[in-house]
């Protein structure tokens, strides 16, 4: 019995640490295309550069909520 437990436990660690990888890539390809849409064209117009900034930053925020605080939680301890 105690090896079907550890087994178990064994498996739901590492879907546990698949799902944080896969959430650290996402993460990370949204800060990626947050540089994207920032890198503006000179030649683009000015509504359109409001609005790739404005979403290059939402983007960038939103990458760094999704990949890096996880990993500074679990860096810091408090995701035991």
């Amino acid at each position: 019995m105690s090896k079907q437990l550890y087994e178990l436990q064994a498996q739901r660690h590492r879907i546990k640490v698949v799902r944080q990888r896969i959430t650290v890539m996402i993460g990370l390809c949204f800060l990626l295309l947050g540089y994207i849409l920032l890198a503006v064209n000179p030649d683009t117009a000015s509504e359109w550069v409001l609005i790739r900034v404005v979403s290059g930053f939402v983007f960038i925020f939103v990458g760094f909520v999704v990949a890096v605080l996880p990993i500074l939680t679990r860096l810091t301890g408090g995701d035991d």
